[in-house]
């Protein structure tokens, strides 16, 4: 009996017994299935959340506030500073090390109106840098350039809900909005920011918002005298976070005359410390969710051997025939096994193409998609595969050492 032979008498021995290698089958689906789906459902989730952390737009960032004096000395000494103003960035960035970007932010509660509805909302003046200091990209149309600014111009970019909100499905790029009152020509759509995993109030005032030029929001609203709300601070090394901030604090601190009146919240650390913390809950729960899936997959291995074994006690007959007219103990053995490892390996190519099933059914979930790995898959065939020889190894050594007469005799 050749190796040919031996795999078709094993797929025929399966054909034959149509029920139980359905139910061996079942344990080795479920298990690949669960491999496959919890493989691409974590990465779906380490995906939405680093892409939440990203959203947030503080990665090497410092945030420069405003600081109100704690007693008379100091209101004395802030005196000497006219608070944050646009030209500390100018000083900021003429004195850098290792700053690689600022942008000054001022902000206005306004009523917004287009297309005959009116919203209140947060508006926010920016300089152009403001979109990659805090990673800002537009869904549609542009961002603000240094032409608006020197122009003063009225243009805005309008939030992802406030469009929602005004304009509904249709398109505003090159609509009129008017803000308190002065109309601004649409030319950017804010995109969705944050998912279900990684969400902030600051996600929800700035989709529901407004970005005006800086320049046209102190020259229409808040006046060429008013502070700052605040400046973002960006370095692109961002292992150097305290050097960045002790670089602003003297910055600063030379621009305002030796008033310290500022604070600096240095951010970027409270992000990098999440993203840690978020990284080891996501390593536990791999760790969890891959052992649920072993157990499962486990589960279905022991069902296999379980089987084989019994499949021993049914066909002692045909194995004291076959032995009795040649058949070696070798291709015996083999028949066996094959059988187990052909079972274990459709189990494993059936539990994975239901796995990528399932995942493309819940894909629209995620707002970062759900990626059918390759590696994954892989991973579940291969353990699938290891299992079957693993289940089978025993019961065909078991198969192979009987005697032809004990074996028929047995059956008989």
């Amino acid at each position: 009996m050749n190796l040919g032979e031996i795999l078709r008498t094993s797929l025929g021995e399966i054909r034959h017994h149509k029920l139980r290698s359905s139910l061996t089958l079942l344990g080795i689906v479920l298990g690949t299935l669960s491999i496959t789906v919890m493989t691409s459902l974590l990465s779906g989730v380490i995906a939405a959340v680093w892409a939440g952390f990203t959203d947030l737009g503080y990665d090497g960032v410092v945030i420069v506030g405003q600081q109100a004096p704690r007693d008379s000395t100091e209101k004395a000494i802030f005196a000497r500073s006219r608070g944050l103003m646009p030209e500390d960035v100018r000083v900021i960035m003429g004195r850098r090390q290792i700053v690689s970007e600022v942008a000054a932010v001022q902000e206005h509660d306004a009523i917004v109106k287009g297309d005959g509805v009116e919203r209140k909302a947060r508006v926010l003046g920016v300089t152009p840098s403001f979109a990659t200091v805090r990673n800002r990209r537009v869904a549609a149309g542009r961002f603000l350039n240094d032409a608006d600014m020197e122009s003063f111009a009225r243009v805005c970019i309008i939030g992802h809900r406030l469009r929602v909100s005004l304009f509904g499905t249709d398109d505003p790029l090159g609509r009129t909005v008017a803000i308190a009152g002065r109309p601004f020509v649409v030319v950017g759509i804010g995109r969705k920011l944050g998912n279900r995993f990684v969400n902030d109030s600051d996600f929800v005032e700035e989709m529901e918002g407004v970005i005006i030029p800086l320049s046209t929001m102190r020259k229409f609203y808040a006046g060429d005298e008013s502070p700052l709300s605040y400046l973002a601070v960006r370095t692109r090394e961002v292992e150097r976070l305290a050097d960045l901030e002790a670089e602003v604090k003297a910055s600063l601190t030379l621009a305002h005359r030796g008033a310290t009146d500022f604070r600096v919240a240095n951010i970027a650390e409270e992000i990098l410390r999440f993203r840690k913390q978020a990284k080891v809950q996501l390593r536990n729960w791999q760790i969890v969710l891959g052992a649920i899936a072993g157990v499962s997959l486990l589960v279905g291995g022991i069902g296999l051997f379980s089987v084989m074994l019994i499949a021993i006690g049914e066909r002692l007959y045909e194995i004291g025939l076959r032995k009795a007219i040649g058949a070696t103990d070798l291709q015996v053995f083999l028949q066996f096994l094959s059988e187990a490892t052909a079972l274990s390996l459709f189990g494993g190519l059936l539990g994975c193409v239901l796995g990528v099933v399932v995942t493309k059914l819940v894909e629209g979930a995620f707002t970062q998609g759900l990626p059918i790995h390759p590696d994954g898959l892989a991973l579940a065939l291969l353990i699938a595969l290891v299992l079957g020889v693993l289940s089978g190894l025993y019961p065909a050594i078991r198969a192979s050492r009987l005697e032809p007469v004990e074996a028929l005799r047995s059956a008989a």
